[in-house]
């Protein structure tokens, strides 16, 4: 019998140790972490003497702990002295540049850089960071620079269903960000990677698909066009051009396969059982080296070690070991990779495919034969979509109906042609091979021209899925289950009862009578009004170069609580109020418009003194007092919200002059619970006479930390604490929601109370706006 102190139990052990580091909402102080190495060494002690093996589970657990949280400290110990500082430092840039006959190579664009040097102060260790880069001269891999920088920290839009940019940050070290005010070049000469890249880019730039071109050769994703982006995501193969471990399988196999073919014409006597396995290695980590040792790449290289290094040895051990021994040794490494949402991916989709094979194998006559590929390959990818459900819906929030049909399209094409085709034009591209080289980048373009033909005409479906039905996503691996040791034999009642648990989020009342959310949109407005089904809109966020706040947290958000959108009301007609308007009309073509725009196509105007019922709230409009083709701050719409018992004064940006024409006409029916903050807190709104009139409970003002405008006034925020005024900001607070009842109304943000973790903290020093 397996004893308590085996390899396989303590590598389980050690990952559930690094768990919390997920969940804490801080990190243990220095006197907590003292006390827990303290209990550690007790506990070894008594073990060693003692042997029991249940205390070495403990003290491994605590360990493991130990270590996560070491490192979390460590890495922001390192930047947070650095962070919301003006510095002049020495660099290296880390990250290849493939901008260069770019039609975009003139934009402004994000490079990794390690600090070297800081004020002429050699740092014991590399600090990393990512740079925006804006200045006219090129930078190439390798080279020095001396810059003159003004850092800051990534900072992410905090909002339910949205992508966590911090966590993301921290996963990958990469929380130090910064601009460049100056830049000096100190040595000139790049690393072999750029000139790699160099060579190769005179091929790839002549190929339409060259953003996936460069995606499947080096690892930088950064030119894939955002129609092929959401392309892929909808259609299920987005996994497919992103370096991961199948594409480093792929590099070893046929590194082996190759080796193998030419070993066949050479004398046997140099021929040996682990040639074709050492050089496939070596192929393969050249390659992760190629892609810059990004994340993926590395957890791959870094498995195929490990199981090479299990077959030398000559260890017979099961899948599920080895997925565990390398699941600990990758988090030994770093023990911040399990923030990663690909990490995670990975070791999904590895621990899905030991349980499709172990648990619902193929008949043994359908293995081996060539005329069965078809339906092994129906077999493998119907059982991945099944069980990658749960971690698909959690990082996307979504399922793609023809993932199955596309991935059966997509996979050999990319597996067999696409990929292999890169890898030999990488090859011969270095080797000044021309028209071979030219030859097989277009073999690439061509294949994924097909394939990109393919999916465009069967993206026809994805279906967006809220949170609450999450849990129906297990109902793969429970089916296999159930399958497999023929529970429903005699536990047919309890099967039951486990689909009932499954569908119960269809039945599921909120508690609330209704809610209103102000999303954290950075430096813009969109509030949320809705019962838990149905919602109004007002304002949309702000409109980019290249996305939208309604594209990355209005429809996320939508999605995530399965609100359809009734209504849509528009303050006034600057950008980072009506900037997502469009797109949401595209998604909603059904949800009525209200503004004060006479050149936008109304529903219904917004006029004061206009009064309309929704659900069983009231809007009451208080301003404009006549329509206008552009509006502008002061003709914002200004509208009231009541339930009978509490209110939210919705005001736009409205300035201080309209805001003395409401106090004269509504005086004390200005007052409400809740104040939408004029303005994102400038100087030119928030007047005493006015917020004397509102006399709100708390004020909740939209805007982000490093807006140039260096909103909210400092000036507008004492004004809010003389008077007694709860403050709050969307850039500092994340999302604000506000839960109302029959008798009684509560505020939650989702940095200290709907999502708080220690990757979510207010990294810096500095005053909110710096």
């Amino acid at each position: 019998m397996r004893h308590y102190g085996s390899i396989d139990l303590m590598a389980i052990v050690f990952t559930f140790g690094c768990v919390p580091l997920m969940f804490l909402p801080s990190l243990p102080l220095e006197t907590s972490w003292l006390v827990l190495a303290g209990v550690f060494i007790v506990i070894i002690l008594v073990w060693s003497i003692r042997r029991h093996y249940y205390l070495c589970v403990i003290a491994v657990f605590i360990l493991s702990f130990l270590w996560s949280t070491a490192n979390a400290k460590q890495y922001l110990s390192l930047i947070e002295p650095y962070i919301d500082q003006t510095l002049v430092v020495t660099a290296k840039v880390e990250t290849i540049n493939t901008q260069i006959y770019s039609p975009k190579k003139n934009n402004p664009y994000y490079a990794k850089f390690s600090i070297l040097k800081i004020s002429d102060q050699i740092l014991s260790s590399p600090i990393p960071i990512i740079i925006y880069w804006q200045q006219s001269d090129l930078i190439k891999a390798g080279q020095i620079w001396q810059l003159t920088i003004k850092t800051k920290v990534t900072q992410s839009y905090l909002n339910e269903g949205s992508f966590d940019k911090q966590r993301f940050a921290i996963a990958n070290h990469t929380l130090l960000k910064a601009k460049v005010i100056k830049s000096v070049l100190l040595e000139k000469k790049f690393n072999i990677r750029q000139s790699i890249a160099d060579k190769c880019l005179a091929y790839i730039n002549l190929f339409s698909y060259r953003g996936i071109l460069l995606a499947l050769g080096f690892g930088d994703r950064s030119q894939i066009s955002d129609h092929n982006r959401l392309t892929m995501m909808q259609t299920g193969v987005a996994h497919l051009m992103a370096i991961s471990g199948m594409h480093i399988l792929l590099v070893f196999y046929i590194s082996c396969f190759l080796l193998k073919g030419l070993l066949f014409f050479f004398p046997q006597r140099y021929s040996h059982l682990l040639l074709p396995i050492l050089i496939g290695w070596l192929t393969t980590l050249c390659y992760t080296w190629l892609t810059g040792f990004n994340p993926p790449a590395l957890r791959a290289i870094l498995a195929l070690s490990i199981w090479i290094y299990l077959r030398y040895k000559n260890n017979h051990i099961s899948a599920w070991q080895k997925i565990n021994r390398i699941i600990a040794l990758l988090l030994i490494l770093d023990p911040l990779m399990i923030l990663s949402e690909s990490f995670w991916m990975s070791c999904y989709a590895v621990v899905s495919l030991i349980f499709l094979f172990e648990w619902l194998p193929l008949a043994s006559t359908l293995k081996n034969k060539k005329r069965w590929y078809f339906i092994r390959l129906l077999h493998l990818q119907f059982g991945l979509t099944l069980l990658l459900l749960p971690i698909q819906l959690f990082i996307f929030h979504g399922i793609s109906v023809v993932a199955l049909l596309t991935n059966l399209i997509a996979i050999p094409i990319v597996s067999l042609i696409t990929f292999p085709a890169i890898l030999l034009a990488l090859l011969f591209s270095l080797m000044d091979c021309f028209y071979l080289a030219l030859w097989l980048w277009f073999v690439a373009q061509t294949s994924l021209e097909w394939l990109f033909y393919c999916l465009e005409y069967l993206n026809i479906l994805w279906l967006n899925i809220p949170a609450d039905f999450y849990l129906f996503s297990s109902i793969g691996w429970l089916s296999i289950i159930i399958i497999r040791i023929e529970f429903w034999r005699s536990f047919s009642f309890s099967i039951i009862i486990v689909i009932t648990i499954l569908f119960s989020p269809i039945y599921k009342q909120p508690d609330y009578l209704w809610r209103m959310d102000m999303l954290d949109v950075g430096h813009g407005l969109a509030i949320v009004i809705h019962n838990g089904k149905s919602a109004i809109l007002y304002d949309t966020g702000a409109k980019w170069e290249n996305s939208s706040a309604a594209e990355q947290v209005i429809i996320p958000f939508l999605q995530w609580h399965n609100l359809n959108v009734e209504g849509i009301i528009i303050s006034h007609s600057h950008n980072d109020h009506i900037g997502g308007l469009s797109y949401l009309r595209q998604r909603y073509p059904d949800a009525w418009l209200m503004s004060s725009s006479s050149s936008l196509s109304n529903d219904y105007n917004c006029l004061a003194d206009h009064k309309f019922h929704w659900q069983h709230l009231r809007f009451n409009v208080l301003w404009p007092t006549k329509l206008v083709s552009d509006p502008n701050n002061g003709d914002s719409c200004v509208i009231q919200i009541t339930d009978g018992q509490f209110s939210v004064l919705l005001t736009g940006d409205l300035e201080r002059k309209q805001e003395y024409d409401l106090v004269v006409k509504y005086k004390r029916n200005l007052h409400s619970t809740i104040l939408q903050t004029p303005h994102h807190g400038s100087t030119t709104s928030s007047s005493y006479s006015f917020l004397n009139y509102v006399n709100p409970f708390n004020s909740l003002t939209s805007t982000s930390r490093y807006n140039p405008w260096r909103l909210p006034s400092n000036k507008i925020t004492n004004r809010y604490k003389a008077l007694n005024i709860n403050y709050y900001v969307t850039g500092k607070e994340g999302q604000i929601s506000l839960f109302f009842y029959t008798s009684s109304w509560q505020q939650k943000t989702m940095r200290q109370d709907i999502n708080p973790r220690w990757y979510h903290d207010w990294f810096g020093s500095l005053s909110f706006y710096e």
